[in-house]
């Protein structure tokens, strides 16, 4: 298992390097691309309850689709990471005015929002440093995703670009794969493979 670990590390930084080749510009363009599609995918589910991300520099931004989302009557939560796999997530009305900068350099929603539960949720949102053509999912190391998974049954759909995606992924046995995946060009779907390409 250590051997697992240390290749997940060195694929974190491969990562962190390849969105250091994407021009903030090229990103926008995706970006709005992704949520466009993760909008269609979730108006699709019936889905009313999301739990999304507010993105760090090296993650898809949702936060136009996010925005839209609360607009028309959607309920969203945002997480809040307490350390090691732990994370409360909170109710929040707006995408803006409410988030903080966090524990691991990301904005969250202050305290005073009211807490979210997991069987609340009909849908989670979640980034990812690669994701596979198998709906594998590798995150930052550490395995608050993971946990939420496995307390509790939720639909999850893991989002990310293209250049994210791998025929397979170095995973361990504590690692949860998400339903499906959404790239700005394509759905891929946990047992179907390659969904619809629409570039």
């Amino acid at each position: 298992m250590p051997k697992v670990y240390a290749i997940k590390k060195e694929w974190r930084r491969l990562s962190v390097e390849m969105f250091g080749l994407v021009s903030r510009s090229d990103r926008a363009v995706l970006d709005d691309r992704l949520s466009k599609r993760v909008a269609d995918y979730i108006a699709s589910t019936g889905a009313k309850r999301l739990l999304g991300f507010a993105p760090m520099l090296d993650e898809p931004d949702l936060a136009p689709f996010f925005r839209d989302w609360l607009a028309q009557g959607g309920r969203l939560a945002l997480p809040v990471w307490l350390g090691g796999d732990e994370m409360v997530m909170r109710w929040v009305e707006t995408f803006d005015g409410c988030l903080r900068p966090g524990r691991g350099g990301t904005l969250e929603p202050v305290e005073t929002l009211p807490e979210a539960t997991p069987e609340e949720l009909d849908l989670v949102v979640t980034p990812g440093r690669f994701f596979s053509e198998t709906c594998q999912r590798m995150g930052r190391g550490a395995g608050v995703y993971d946990a939420l998974f496995r307390r509790q049954a939720m639909g999850r759909i893991g989002v990310g670009y293209d250049f994210q995606i791998f025929p397979k992924l170095p995973v361990s046995s504590d690692d949860v794969d998400v339903d499906l995946v959404a790239t700005p060009s394509r759905l891929i779907l946990k047992g179907n493979g390659r969904g619809p390409d629409t570039r």
